[in-house]
């Protein structure tokens, strides 16, 4: 068994503890889990296109045309990943002090708590990205081509968080003031990344920041392979790489500094 699978094999129960534990006692239970996200569609239809008659306009091509349930989609789409990111990166900054019995136990490798973190956040990805097929389905062009490269979207999206939660759950560790910046900072990137509009469109000055902010390829490359684009992947290859070339730095990291946890935590 590769390495990385028997890493998610060993995970699964500590996420799946974790995602029943968080709806444990409600009515709906995890019905929840595709209740909430479907609540957000119809608050963003109503608001970005039932008020501000919002449409999604990419330089040379033809716009969404207002009322359409284009732009809800396209930004519940790039939502689906923003929130993951956002859940992942804040519970990263305590995740060895939420864990402090497990991080105790020399024995225990440490990665697994980021796996089992990520998986907690993927059920619920996996979940919205359902309800968006349906929902495109049902109301927009339904079933594209492009939907072949969603795993690719999806294990780009994994691997960034998996980079983002070694090194926010390595220094978090040591320096405490980071829970209570990454929140600060999640706030700025949903406005700084292409959520609410395409990356294309964005002016000069922005764009710059767009092209820096690591949520900006990904949250492109999933909505390029909902919406019929996945060709885009192709000029994405140098962020592929630059994450290819982080993801050994973040391990190296977290392992350089994992033997001062148990006395931190």
């Amino acid at each position: 068994m590769p390495s990385w699978l028997a890493h998610v094999s060993l995970a699964w129960p500590l996420a799946k503890r974790d995602v029943l534990a968080r709806y444990r006692g409600s009515v709906l239970g995890v019905a929840w889990a595709l209740l909430l996200p479907l609540g957000m569609v119809v608050i963003y239809a109503l608001v970005f296109q039932g008020v501000f008659k919002a449409r999604w306009a990419v330089p040379g091509e033809v716009a969404e045309p207002a009322g359409a349930f284009g732009y809800t989609a396209r930004v519940f789409a790039g939502l689906i990943v923003f929130q993951a990111f956002a859940e992942v990166c804040s519970r990263a900054t305590r995740l060895m002090a939420d864990n402090a019995n497990l991080v105790k136990r020399v024995v225990f490798p440490l990665e697994l708590l980021v796996v089992a973190l990520l998986l907690q956040v993927a059920v619920h990805s996996l979940l919205q990205m359902g309800l968006l097929a349906v929902l495109l389905v049902l109301f927009a062009d339904g079933l594209q081509l492009s939907w072949l490269w969603l795993p690719a979207a999806l294990a780009w999206t994994l691997a960034l968080q998996f980079v983002l939660a070694l090194v926010l759950a390595a220094v978090g560790t040591y320096v405490r003031d980071l829970q209570h910046v990454v929140p600060v900072v999640m706030t700025g990137l949903m406005f700084l990344s292409p959520l609410f509009y395409p990356a294309a469109a964005a002016p000069e000055g922005l764009a710059l920041l767009l092209s820096l902010n690591p949520l900006t390829a990904p949250m492109e490359f999933m909505r390029a392979a909902w919406f019929g684009h996945g060709r885009q992947a192709v000029s994405m290859a140098p962020q592929a790489l630059a994450l290819l070339l982080a993801l050994p730095l973040a391990l190296a990291l977290f392992r350089r500094l994992r033997p001062g946890f148990a006395d931190l935590v």
